[in-house]
């Protein structure tokens, strides 16, 4: 009976020293050491992004008589730094014969249609859409994995062709946090 007793004992003990040192393999061995952080499960939280440029190329259509207001849409198609092969959706209001223009953009991955850029756009040199000019952008979020994105930048906008056809390129620089 004191085998029996000694092996049951032996037995416990075995699992007890092989349980020590399995859970002794997942602690990192500095752990707690030097170290004012807390023991347990940690969330890494990494910040992408960078130097942010894009290139773009499509066509616009006008609304409005310009008695007050100009309203301008752009789509096209290019490339941007995160985002890839990419669309371009950019929405300008013009106060008429105004220097000043404003409106908002989106970029949207051709890939993966659930990340987006959006963005607010100004100008203090608009004349047309006729004429080439500088727009500043100002990154206000996204969706899928730029849902949390900022930055800005400028985007220089071109007509394509000598006339004023509804036809453009634009390129955009800057930085994108994301």
């Amino acid at each position: 009976m004191k085998g029996l007793v000694r092996l049951q004992h032996l037995a416990v003990a075995v699992v007890m020293v092989t349980a020590a040192c399995s859970a002794a393999q997942n602690v990192s061995p500095n752990v707690g050491v030097s170290s004012n952080a807390p023991l347990g499960a940690s969330h890494i939280i990494s910040n992408h992004g960078g130097k942010f440029s894009a290139a773009y190329t499509g066509t616009y259509s006008k609304s409005g008589d310009c008695s007050a207001e100009a309203f301008f849409d752009y789509e096209g198609n290019g490339n941007a730094k995160f985002l890839h092969s990419s669309s371009e959706q950019l929405s300008l209001t013009w106060y008429c014969f105004s220097p000043n223009v404003i409106g908002s953009a989106t970029l949207t991955s051709v890939r993966h249609p659930g990340d987006s850029i959006t963005a607010k756009v100004s100008s203090t040199d608009f004349k047309s859409p006729c004429y080439g000019f500088t727009m500043s952008f100002m990154v206000t979020g996204g969706t899928g994995r730029f849902q949390h994105a900022s930055g800005s930048g400028t985007m220089v906008v071109k007509r394509l062709g000598r006339k004023c056809i509804y036809s453009y390129s634009d390129k955009w620089s800057g930085t994108l946090k994301f």
